[in-house]
């Protein structure tokens, strides 16, 4: 049985759920910090660059959206616990509006540029559940890090 845009849609946001428990715990300061690691992230940039890449390859790789991504900008971005919850928001939106061009997408509107394991073809299914690895993943990162911020 294949999984659904809707199931895809439903762990997104519990990912998206868990970073915003996650910032919870913070304030404006501490989702600023950065851990005392070798060049760490603070929780603001992790969740900035898991929604945007959540984001970029749903709305841009997927369904050809225009984007304004700058990548780079996202590893030193800066804000407060409701600027970030408030992005939070903006993404489960989009995914929720994305929903029917997501279900009628049957290749990928922009080619991938990130390799895949054992040199697969990217389609719409391997961009789906890369768009919600880099929530997972960083979901994961980012509870680490808020750890380690709140424990200095």
């Amino acid at each position: 049985m294949p999984i659904s845009v809707a199931d895809f849609i439903l762990f997104c946001e519990r990912s998206i759920d868990g970073m915003r428990a996650s910032i919870s715990r913070l304030d404006d300061d501490t989702v600023n910090a950065q851990p005392p690691l070798p060049e760490p992230n603070s929780p603001y940039q992790l969740v900035t660059h898991a929604l945007a890449a959540c984001e970029w390859w749903t709305s841009h790789i997927i369904c050809g959206h225009p984007t304004a991504r700058d990548r780079d900008s996202e590893f030193v971005s800066t804000g407060s616990v409701v600027q970030l919850s408030m992005r939070a928001d903006d993404v489960v939106a989009r995914l929720r509006e994305l929903r029917p061009e997501l279900e009628a997408a049957t290749e990928l509107s922009h080619a991938a540029r990130t390799s895949i394991p054992l040199d697969a073809e990217w389609t719409v299914g391997t961009a789906l559940i890369h768009a919600y690895e880099e929530l997972a993943q960083h979901l994961g990162h980012l509870e680490i890090t808020v750890d380690l911020v709140t424990t200095r």
